[in-house]
């Protein structure tokens, strides 16, 4: 009989993504763990079996080496996409040349809506290579997005994020820079678009990660050390929530409708929250999840409440990466 804490392993099965994309396919795609684009080839990866619900599961065989890592599928517009990968900006570009990358994306597509605007994707290469692409299903085009212009300086900037209709991203000093996008990025692909500093941002520290709020056009997340910060388009504070000095960074940030859950130096946090009108708000204190096996540092955390991924429903699970790339779900 296994002990209350011991750790349950559970392994992934690996699916090459045809060129003709079934019904089957889409839905296979939607809900896997790992997705990413190989020999020109799109692959996923998922659950062989159901993991066990009140155990935390350490999952095994996630694919370490592949041209380019999906991170995350988010629609910021119709039929346009802000996708995070990881991989060289060669393989990056190969990948959206290849019709294949636009027929899964609509695939995928038809499954984000207002409710559900992002699907999240593991991995656990070591590669460093963090890229960020907007596609545009009409116009079969892509714009890569790190290569920008701020005030008036040719850089690279890194954790874009879109909010509304402006680009938020961040130099290599972790200072924020806000740019307006428009139809040209996609149109006219090799222009590298105009930035200015977010000076009323920048006044308050180095930052370590920028996020979309949920519920909202035009307010983005910032953290700075141990707070979160609610921020405008506009430079405008909203509201911000602080963890404890024993947390020095926050590096992940994910919601559901009623709570979010936080990827620390210092262990997992979560909080009780309320979706108010273009805000969300704490409605208790964070506390941390207490696991000896859930301790140290993570990379990130992401819920799902996929009930074919957790096996029960209502469904609500938890896939948390550590610093050293080992992945547990709970």
């Amino acid at each position: 009989m296994m002990k209350s804490n011991q750790i349950n392993h559970i392994k992934v099965q690996t699916n090459e993504i045809p060129d003709e994309l079934s019904r089957t396919d889409i839905n296979s795609t939607r809900r896997s763990i790992a997705l990413y684009y190989r020999g020109g080839k799109f692959i996923y990866q998922n659950f062989f079996t159901q993991p066990l619900i009140g155990k935390i599961n350490a999952l095994e065989g996630l694919e370490k080496k592949a041209d380019v890592f999906f991170r995350s599928i988010r629609m910021v517009g119709s039929n346009t996409f802000h996708i995070r990968l990881v991989g060289k900006e060669e393989d990056v570009r190969k990948m959206c040349k290849d019709q294949a990358c636009y027929r899964l994306l609509q695939g995928i597509g038809e499954s984000l809506n207002t409710e559900a605007r992002t699907r999240t994707y593991l991995e656990v290469s070591d590669k460093h290579d963090h890229c960020d692409v907007l596609i545009s299903l009409d116009k079969k085009a892509f714009y890569l997005a790190n290569n920008v212009k701020v005030e008036g300086k040719e850089m690279r900037i890194r954790n874009p994020i879109v909010v509304g209709d402006r680009m938020v991203g961040l130099t290599e000093k972790r200072e924020v820079c806000i740019g307006q996008l428009t139809p040209d990025v996609i149109e006219k692909p090799n222009i590298k678009l105009d930035m200015e500093l977010m000076d009323e941002i920048n006044r308050m520290g180095k930052v370590d990660l920028l996020e979309p709020a949920p519920n909202s056009e035009d307010l983005f997340l910032v953290s700075i050390k141990n707070s979160v910060y609610q921020f405008n388009i506009w430079g405008e504070m909203a509201h911000f929530e602080e963890l404890g000095e024993e947390v020095k960074h926050i590096n992940s940030i994910n919601f559901n409708h009623t709570s979010s859950i936080m990827a620390t130096d210092n262990g997992l946090y979560e909080v009780d929250v309320k979706e108010m009108p273009n805000m969300i708000k704490a409605e208790g204190l964070p506390r941390r999840i207490s696991s000896k096996d859930l301790s140290g540092e993570f990379q990130v955390a992401l819920y799902t409440e996929d009930p074919y991924v957790c096996g029960i429903n209502p469904a609500l699970g938890v896939f948390s990466k550590t610093k050293d790339n080992k992945v547990m779900f709970f």
